[in-house]
């Protein structure tokens, strides 16, 4: 067998070759790896194996990006097997600007003359390409450049060297990890998914969701477990969304109120109420079903996406008054 410059063995197809692990193995980048799938089922006391009791054989597996552990070691190093560190991105939190230097709060370990990408900021004339850095400090540098938009702070934009081989390449930005914002204020969600990592001017709100009442034909309840019957209202009122229920009547009145979508079907949506007790109504005409205005809908990417990089865009779409 070949060997690598370190003197270890390498397989046919030029990886490390492991025979077993005990402990921490370290993260590989991705090459030419299976799956990781199980190839064989060692029985017990098969050859070399008297004492043990039986084993599955896996070959070495391939990075998986639907953990961000995984993600963020893909991201932070370039040019496998050579194992070089990735050129870095950092995270803006403010800038200011004089019409002559541009300084960007921004913990870093640029080195000057080294050319950036800035990206993300709210005020445009910030957001510069191939600008040199001057002056790098440990949580702030500069450029030299006209932009004087004013001291803008509370950002969360991004810097990244113009040699890095991808967007996510970097220690100083993981992968994002999508939240739901689902059932949140507007303002709430932005919040959010600006906490989370992404950039300002990626987050699209889309024009509000149409939210005309919907017709209540039945209604259950056994615990504090509610049902409401109602056409289409499963792909209305998605799981987690803010509703409004209205206009019910006595014995359901306890059902009136603002709630939390927990389940749905084609048409019901169910949600756990502050009470207790049975109910079974049907039979009912009651345009009483809303989604609670200015609290989002649905978002594009769903929460939990694995390996989102830090250039995404993601729309999100409140409910409209309701009609």
């Amino acid at each position: 067998m070949a060997v690598n410059n370190n003197g270890n063995l390498l397989d046919t197809s030029g990886n490390v070759a492991v025979d077993f692990v005990w402990g921490n193995f370290p993260m590989q980048p991705n090459d030419d790896r299976t799956d990781g799938t199980a190839v064989s089922v060692v029985a017990s006391n098969a050859d070399q194996n008297k004492s043990w009791t039986g084993y599955s054989v896996y070959p070495s597996a391939r990075l998986n990006a639907s953990y961000d552990s995984h993600a963020i070691a893909e991201a932070e190093w370039a040019n496998y097997p050579s194992f070089i560190a990735a050129e870095p991105n950092y995270m803006v939190s403010a800038v200011s600007g004089d019409g002559t230097t541009v300084t960007y709060t921004c913990q870093n370990y640029y080195k000057g003359g080294e050319t950036v990408n800035i990206t993300g900021l709210t005020a445009s004339a910030y957001n510069l390409s191939s600008a040199t850095v001057v002056n790098p400090q440990k949580t702030s540098f500069q450029v030299t450049n006209a932009a004087n938009a004013g001291t803008i702070t509370g950002q969360l934009g991004k810097v990244q060297s113009t040699t890095a081989i991808t967007a996510a390449d970097g220690a100083g930005i993981a992968y994002i990890n999508v939240p739901s914002v689902i059932g949140n204020t507007t303002a709430v969600a932005l919040d959010q998914l600006l906490d989370a990592g992404y950039e300002a001017a990626n987050i699209t709100t889309a024009t509000a969701a149409t939210n005309a009442a919907s017709t209540i034909t039945a209604v259950s309840r056994t615990l504090t477990a509610a049902t409401i019957t109602s056409s289409g209202a499963g792909a209305k009122y998605p799981v987690g969304t803010k509703i409004t229920v209205a206009s019910l009547v006595s014995p359901d009145t306890a059902l009136n109120g603002t709630w939390t979508v927990t389940a749905v079907a084609t048409n019901t949506v169910s949600f756990t109420t502050t009470t207790s007790g049975t109910l079974s109504t049907t039979g009912l005409s009651v345009a009483g079903l809303t989604g609670v205005a200015g609290t989002i809908k649905t978002q594009s990417t769903a929460a939990g996406a694995a390996s989102t990089a830090t250039t995404a865009t993601i729309t999100i779409t409140p409910f409209a008054t309701a009609s």
